[in-house]
């Protein structure tokens, strides 16, 4: 695809965005978010349900472990999303990419509240169940990358890491919403009724929420970022995913290993702790999601503070300081939680926190990676590679560990490895992205509401 290349002398979009401009793609990018990964989350909070009616073994752990099993083969199909949304993102626009991507969730998610379980259909309930968490895999796959590429883009050097945050406090809205609901359903509902039709209704609801969220962003604008890139360039990049392999290796292997400890300390805190509780006896199921919920409230009015803190002292010491704290503390709050309900909840609280300073900074440093032709792609490879090796797994490998050791507080030990590599990487490869332009920028970043702006194009690191 050839692009017709600037006059000499020529300016392209010198501005930068205005305040409402940035505030508008904060929120077209942010509420697609929510609804998405309400979607992919409502299936962590019922596994316990799920469990009893998509397996018929006798053996309640085995069929606990199969159903966590399914919640990561959803996370084998995202670094194909990733490729798939990456290149749509990257070769045509972060638009349409982002538009496909929540179509693609919501669709999927509204179909598994209408299958049938094992009672009715045999083996069939749970081989239509994985496809679906597949498919689910793929939309999310080039979610993140997507949106945090295109708030990134809208913002400015100086509130970067502020504006950016908010894609990941979509993030946590949208499990706090599974949580809610799920956690209204156990309270509200009798056994036989949560078993008969009342775990369908999670998913029911992402009907009109997805209808919603198509609504949001088929008003998006397009990048103004993107399509400058697209006018200073002679040709597009034809493979983008190869692209940032073959052009920045480096960068993609950092986003993998510096993302390590925030996908552990996610899907453990925040989605597997409410299973923990009830199969520790710690926590009625009820109890367990609305604490879920007071982990991710507290989590999510933290998230844009430490954006905003990582803005003013860079992103290098929120990852270091967020790294240690899990690999210090994980342990020794995992003993407290075992103590009684108030432990359980605030060590839950605690653990939430120091995820919630990842949530604040990682999107930002890591669209402050990569070249513009390449930022999707280059996200969403490392983001998606390290959901293999620590999200996905999390919960089962938790599960597993817990009935493999006899240790109730073994799944600390992987939350501790992954933060202690995350630590490494940062340390070892990550040098400050912040106060920078982003790479290949125009020459004036700062938005008409700043009072100063930043000089000189950054090349890509």
């Amino acid at each position: 695809m050839t692009a017709t290349p600037p006059a000499p002398g020529q300016r392209i979009g010198p501005q930068g965005p205005t305040a409402q401009q940035r505030k508008t793609a904060v929120l077209a990018s942010g509420v697609g978010t929510v609804i998405e990964w309400y979607d992919y989350m409502a299936y962590a909070f019922l596994a316990v349900t799920l469990a009893s009616l998509f397996f018929a073994t006798g053996e309640p752990g085995v069929a606990l472990l199969s159903t966590l099993a399914i919640f990561g083969v959803s996370f084998l199909f995202r670094p194909l999303g990733g490729i798939v949304f990456g290149h749509i993102a990257d070769r045509f626009g972060r638009r349409p990419a982002l538009t496909i991507s929540v179509v693609g969730m919501a669709a999927t998610s509204s179909l598994i509240g209408f299958l049938p379980v094992f009672q009715d259909v045999g083996l069939l309930a749970p081989v239509l169940l994985v496809l679906l968490r597949a498919v689910q895999g793929i939309a999310a796959g080039g979610e993140m990358a997507s949106a945090a590429t295109y708030a990134s883009e809208a913002s400015t050097v100086r509130r970067r890491g502020f504006d950016v945050s908010f894609v990941n406090l979509g993030l946590i809205i949208g499990t706090a919403l599974g949580a809610v609901v799920v956690g209204l359903l156990y309270a509200g509902l009798a056994e036989e009724q949560m078993l008969s039709w009342g775990w369908r209704v999670p998913f029911w609801l992402s009907i009109p929420m997805g209808l919603a969220a198509l609504l949001i962003r088929r008003h998006m604008e397009e990048s103004a970022e993107f399509e400058r890139a697209q006018q200073l360039q002679a040709q597009v990049t034809r493979s983008p995913i190869w692209g940032a392999l073959r052009e920045q290796p480096r960068q993609v292997f950092m986003v993998t290993a510096m993302n390590l400890g925030s996908f552990a300390a996610f899907y453990i805190v925040f989605t597997y702790l409410s299973t923990y509780f009830q199969t520790q006896g710690i926590m009625t199921a009820s109890q367990a999601s609305w604490s879920s919920v007071a982990a991710l409230a507290v989590a999510g009015a933290s998230v844009p503070l430490w954006g905003r803190l990582s803005d003013r002292i860079g992103r290098r010491p929120v990852f270091i300081g967020a790294s240690v704290a899990l690999v210090v503390l994980a342990y020794p709050l995992f003993l407290m939680m075992k103590q009684g309900l108030f432990f359980a909840v605030a060590g839950q609280l605690v653990l939430g926190i120091f995820e919630a300073a990842y949530l604040g900074v990682l999107l930002a440093a890591y669209t402050e990676l990569f070249a513009p032709s390449l930022r999707v792609s280059g996200v969403a490879l490392g983001y998606n590679f390290s959901s293999i090796l620590a999200g996905g797994p999390a919960p089962y490998v938790s599960a597993w560990l817990i009935q493999a050791t006899g240790i109730a507080e073994a799944p600390a030990f992987f939350v501790m490895v992954a933060a202690g590599l995350s630590l490494l990487a940062t340390l070892a490869l990550y040098e400050e992205t912040a106060g920078r332009p982003l790479p290949g920028q125009e020459a004036t970043v700062m938005s008409a509401d700043d009072d100063r702006d930043t000089t000189a194009a950054n090349p890509a690191r």
